[in-house]
């Protein structure tokens, strides 16, 4: 979960604001300059480091050792931006962690002298560990400002629409398997189909490549930002069968509800939706619509299907939440609250869950796509199937998290999610887009270490709350997304007869006989990935979940008048 502000705000102006700060007047590189960077707000004296002692985060912001001009072609917006050094932004740095960070006391500082950019970032953060032995702290992530603003903005992302099951990447042999296409895509319409296993990329053998020539054919085919450019990939579909495409790099527009059907079963209408992310301003209108469906279609039990949901806007995953229980279970209820470091205590605050549309289209900057202001159509309902993996982060937790703080029972069916109990305002300063963790969310009933992801259970532990009740499953890739023998979904609907979990044969089911299912088996395996120099460039499902986390203009604004309203 991530807030987005105004460029223009007031509160948390210094340490959370998507603005950057305008200063004038000349800086230096290298290391113990002193700058005398004047404006009228804050003056820069000294970038002489010295251990414990921090100036304002503001008095550092758009000094650049890069400075853009003009204006965002995306936003409009002009960059802030004024001569300055490496040195001045990793002051910056070090001045935003100190005043915004959730763990700020655990942070050693360090000279920034000694460090890349990009490696004193790096380092800006807690090293402790949750009670599985993952680092507390997988969220702390930078990025060019550019492609951030056209996810945000544009909703789109350069590739060829294909997601996969890294199931091994980094160790030979690799293993990477198609787990969804992106529907109209180069992809989709030649034909990659969900199961299929990756081989080669423009000729390179993906599986055991090892020659540094392989690896860069191989990262530049995955990796590349041109529009146009096609690479040759060649996969083998669940029967074995190898078939080559020519995808061309392309702006991805994602499809957040990519599946909405109604099942009929002799217990009743059953809805089911694919939702891949709350992170596309689109979704309200798409949530709206299938909502609407459901209600006409009188269904009696619903599967939200978060299986790749990284997260996004919480404003849509609270508008989810709300249209599954309704106005009498949600009413006067906290959907989640936000608590900051002991520095920002004065904005901890509630969210409700959201009950009209709020045009979040238009907030962000894009063309109104639906009327602000209409009621949600509600569902009602005191039990929903939530079919999760590892990939199920932030936003899509915390609808799980807030539902059980209102007693609506999730049914948890496939893997354990990523664990993002955390969020955070994404930041700009000179060109870069950092994300540090300043807030963890907490539901109705003050739930919220869910740190090591929710568990689906088949016998919850007495006073284990991250464990859920439900079935401990792996995807299989056996059948299409929304068919009912696909194996989650069909879990869900077998749940739905029989109040218990299906038998699963055990090539398909989990090789663990640890609760934590899943969640231990990926955290291993990640660790073992990690373990090995990074040579294919992927990003992990976690750092995924913090690219999707993208919040939008006058947030702050909006809640506070949704729950003055209510």
């Amino acid at each position: 979960m991530l807030l987005n502000q105004s460029s223009q705000r007031n509160s948390l102006v210094l340490s959370l604001a998507i603005s950057l700060a305008l200063l004038s007047g000349c800086g230096g590189s290298g290391g113990g300059e002193s700058n005398a960077v004047t404006n009228t707000k804050t003056t820069v004296t000294e970038t002489t480091w010295v251990k414990g002692n921090f100036n304002s985060a503001s008095s550092f912001a758009a000094r650049c050792e890069n400075p853009r001009s003009g204006a965002s072609p995306i936003t409009g917006e002009a960059y802030p931006d004024k001569a300055g050094s490496e040195l001045l932004e990793k002051f910056w740095q070090r001045s935003f962690t100190n005043e915004t960070y959730l763990w700020y006391q655990d942070v050693i500082d360090q000279d920034p002298n000694n460090f890349s950019l990009v490696e004193y970032f790096d380092q800006l953060k807690t090293m402790e560990v949750t009670d599985s032995g993952a680092l507390k702290d997988q969220f702390h992530w930078m990025e060019p400002t550019s492609g951030v603003e056209e996810r945000s903005q544009l909703g789109v992302t350069y590739g060829y629409g294909i997601s996969y099951d890294r199931q091994q990447t980094q160790i030979t042999p690799r293993k990477w398997v198609v787990k969804n296409v992106t529907p109209e895509t180069q992809a989709a319409l030649q034909g990659v189909s969900r199961g299929s296993t990756l081989l080669e990329i423009d000729g390179a053998d993906f599986v055991n490549g090892t020659s540094q020539a392989e690896l860069d054919t191989i990262n530049a085919g995955l990796s590349s930002q041109v529009e146009g450019e096609e690479h040759i990939f060649k996969f083998a579909d669940l029967n074995g069968s190898e078939y080559e495409v020519t995808l061309a790099t392309a702006a991805i527009s994602g499809v957040p509800v990519q599946i909405a059907k109604t099942i009929d079963t002799p217990q009743g209408k059953v809805g089911y939706f694919l939702f891949n992310t709350f992170g596309n301003a689109t979704a309200e209108k798409d949530l709206f619509d299938s909502f609407t469906q459901f209600k006409e279609d009188n269904i009696t039990d619903l599967v939200v299907d978060l299986r790749y949901n990284g997260g996004g806007f919480l404003a849509l995953s609270s508008q989810l939440a709300y249209m599954v229980a309704g106005k009498e279970a949600t009413q006067g209820k906290t959907y989640d609250r936000l608590i900051y470091n002991d520095k920002l205590s004065a904005d901890n605050r509630n969210i409700g869950f959201y009950d009209t549309t709020i045009d979040l289209r238009r907030l962000i900057g894009g063309d109104s796509i639906i009327s602000a202001n209409q009621p949600l159509p509600t569902l009602d309902l005191s039990r929903v199937y939530v079919l999760t993996t590892g990939s199920s982060c932030s936003a899509s937790e915390s609808f799980m998290n807030s539902l059980r703080g209102i007693d609506v029972e999730v049914i948890q069916i496939g893997e354990t999610t990523c664990g993002k109990p955390y969020g955070f305002v994404s930041e700009d300063n000179c060109g870069s887009t950092y994300f540090t963790v300043q807030f963890r969310g907490e539901n109705h009933k003050g739930f919220g270490d869910y740190a090591d992801g929710f568990i689906p259970a088949t016998l919850p532990e007495a006073g284990k709350l991250a464990q859920v009740q439900g079935c401990p499953i792996k995807e299989d890739y056996l059948h299409a997304l929304g068919d009912e023998q696909e194996l989650l979904l069909s879990s869900a609907l077998y749940y739905q007869v029989n109040n218990t979990c299906p038998e699963i044969a055990e090539s398909v089911s989990l090789h663990t006989g640890s609760l934590h299912g899943v969640g231990v088996y990926n955290k291993s395996q990640q660790a073992i990935e990690n373990s090995v120099e990074q040579r294919i460039k992927v990003r992990t499902p976690l750092q995924n979940a913090i690219i999707d986390d993208i919040y939008y203009d006058k947030f702050r604004n909006v809640g506070v008048k949704a729950n003055a309203e209510k």
